[in-house]
């Protein structure tokens, strides 16, 4: 009896390690997938981007055109994005104009009856449309207060951005840290060519207006790798006369977590690093 017991009691624990280790291996080893379409006329852009984990069982989906829409899912669960922030603020924005017509109501209600008390005698009451006229004023005089942030949060944090600058300059210059500034150089470059997408398509026609100068954004353009490595398809147009752009573009890549963490911990145990890390943190 005891021996069975101990032996479904090990099952369990086994089947459990076993989930352990399978969702670790899923985290560090599935990719995380990404891709954004759209297209795009001067100023009037329209995009799509999805991003998705495990065979799309997590996904998040944000959708731009004249509004913004979206969707988060989590396993079987989905839920919409930015429908709570706009309800929201549309019942905070109903409840200011409720709140300032109360105010004006009240401040108009107040003025007419201090005029009314003057009135003795047979002198005429105060008509509707003066009532109306001293709402229209009390209107244009009551502005809505907002509480802004102090100007002191906003100096502190740029005082200490210019701190941690300073300090990088500083550590930048001295001899004994520039193994620390070349390591963790060649660790970001690996990790932003994992992060970089793997497929980048532009197609697009533009013009800037001038024929000299959209031939020298033509070169210009030319000369980054990026372009010719992705076969990008950009057109010229010589002939008109008002600048313009537009075109479509689809970016697809994905991301593996054990790549960005190995980066990571590379940084972190690499004693060069620590130790710079100790100096500009005192």
């Amino acid at each position: 009896m005891i021996f069975t017991i101990l032996k479904v009691i090990g099952i369990i624990l086994l089947v459990v390690l076993a989930l352990i280790l399978t969702a670790l291996f899923c985290v560090l080893f599935v990719p995380v997938k990404y891709r954004a379409v759209g297209s795009f006329e001067n100023t009037d852009i329209r995009a799509k981007a999805h991003v998705s984990w495990l065979f799309h069982l997590f996904a998040l989906h944000i959708e731009y055109a004249d509004e913004t829409d979206g969707y988060i899912r989590l396993a079987f669960v989905k839920r919409k994005l930015f429908d709570d922030a706009d309800s929201d603020y549309e019942n905070d924005e109903k409840a200011a104009e409720a709140s300032d017509d109360d105010v004006m109501d009240e401040a108009a209600k107040t003025e007419t009856e201090d005029k009314v008390s003057e009135n003795t005698g047979d002198e005429p009451k105060i008509s509707a449309d003066e009532n109306q006229h001293i709402k229209q004023q009390t209107k244009l005089t009551h502005k809505k207060t907002y509480k802004k942030p102090h100007k002191k949060q906003f100096k502190e944090k740029s005082e200490k951005i210019k701190t941690g600058i300073g300090k990088l300059k500083r550590e930048y210059g001295d001899e004994r840290n520039k193994a620390a500034f070349s390591h963790l150089k060649k660790e970001l470059f690996i990790i932003l060519k994992r992060i970089c997408p793997r497929r980048l398509k532009l197609t697009m026609v533009y013009s800037t207006g001038s024929p000299d100068t959209t031939g020298i954004s033509l070169g210009i353009l030319a000369c980054f790798p990026v372009g010719y490595t992705n076969r990008w398809r950009i057109t010229p147009d010589f002939e008109s006369e008002n600048p313009y752009a537009k075109g479509s573009f689809d970016i697809k890549g994905h991301v593996i977590v054990i790549s960005i963490l190995a980066a990571t911990l590379r940084i972190l145990f690499d004693k060069n690093c620590r130790r710079l890390y100790n100096r500009i943190s005192r």
